[in-house]
């Protein structure tokens, strides 16, 4: 069993929609955190592991995500939400007249199992803004409603679960851990043997 300690029932569905491939059962836990104030999402995902181990006292996941543009270098960051509630849709297409509207999402999951015992596993989905928002609507991830993945024709919020969990960052970042995860479990079956 592994917990991931989020509130966010959107994230959590979409990580176990991808850890059941690969025989891992998760649990969400609600733990708080006291949000660091910086930029690396690393250090965001690591400061929260630990504060959430030092609750749970369990082998756990954090995860963060950041939105970047291009036009914008390192903005909107890890304050993507707080972004999006100060300037709304009509903000970020203002704030993209005339510039690149391309941009891509970051996910950091920090797996730990201990104090100094941690791994991160990331993902990039690489897309741009649209001019248009989609009908559908998303109150926990409104960047959804107007970012189109490369490749794709619709936005984010309009594919599939499986179709996100196979390209976007959080669905590839899962992969990897998935897969960590599964490796782990075959050496510690091979170091008992």
């Amino acid at each position: 069993m592994l917990y991931f300690a989020t509130g966010n029932k959107g994230k959590f569905g979409q990580v176990v929609e991808v850890l059941v491939e690969y025989g891992v059962e998760l649990e969400q836990k609600l733990v708080d955190f006291e949000e660091p104030d910086c930029e690396d999402l690393k250090e965001i995902a690591l400061a929260k592991a630990r504060q959430a181990f030092q609750q749970l006292k369990q082998p756990l996941i954090v995860e963060d995500t950041g939105f970047f543009l291009e036009a914008h270098p390192g903005f909107p960051g890890p304050h993507t939400k707080w972004v999006f509630e100060k300037i709304g849709f009509e903000g970020f297409l203002k704030l993209l007249s005339g510039k690149s509207k391309k941009g891509f999402f970051k996910t950091i999951i920090c797996f730990i199992n201990g104090k100094d015992s941690f791994k991160f596993f990331e993902g990039k989905w690489h897309g741009r803004i649209s001019s248009k928002i989609s009908k559908k609507s998303s109150k926990t991830l409104p960047y959804s409603q107007f970012f189109i993945g490369k490749g794709e024709k619709m936005p984010s919020i309009e594919m599939s679960a499986s179709e996100k969990a196979k390209k976007s960052q959080r669905g590839i970042a899962t992969h990897a851990l998935g897969k960590w995860l599964k490796e782990q479990a075959l050496n510690d079956l091979v170091d008992s043997l």
